[in-house]
């Protein structure tokens, strides 16, 4: 099949499983005039890669995994150090999560702020408090590396 035909079977773009060729992930066929041409075990892969990425996983793990994959009976105390590591890293990253919105909490009720409680003067209504208002998010990739 094509990678239009693989992209709307497994509900990945086609970007992505360009992606995937280019990190070492898929390798299709190729025809004489060079164009990508996949098999039903790619479909399959392309499956487990989606696994893999939505359970937060970058693609040098999944790399590293995928063989594993193949047998998984044969390559179970690796799978299972795989998963137990990102689960520890997981359980780590919640861990400062929860810090971070006690602390949070802390500030809020040592200056008097309840949450979602947005007040202005009388006669002027309600305010229109949005989220664009608010101080920028320090963004931080939580992804499992």
């Amino acid at each position: 099949m094509r990678i239009g035909e693989l992209a709307t079977k497994t509900g990945v773009s086609v970007r992505s499983l360009r992606y995937y060729e280019q990190q070492d992930l898929l390798e299709p066929q190729r025809t004489s005039a060079g164009h990508r041409f996949y098999s039903i075990e790619d479909e399959r892969l392309v499956l487990q890669i989606q696994d893999l990425f939505e359970a937060g996983f970058c693609s040098s793990v999944i790399r590293t995994l995928l063989p594993a994959l193949v047998n998984p009976v044969r390559n179970r105390d690796l799978l299972r150090a795989s998963l137990t590591a990102a689960q520890a890293r997981l359980k780590s990253e919640k861990e400062s999560v929860e810090g971070e919105l006690l602390k949070l909490k802390r500030l809020g009720d040592r200056y008097g702020l309840a949450p979602d409680t947005h007040v202005t003067l009388q006669n002027d209504g309600h305010d229109s408090f949005t989220a664009a208002q608010a101080i920028a998010f320090d963004h931080r990739n939580r992804r499992l590396r």
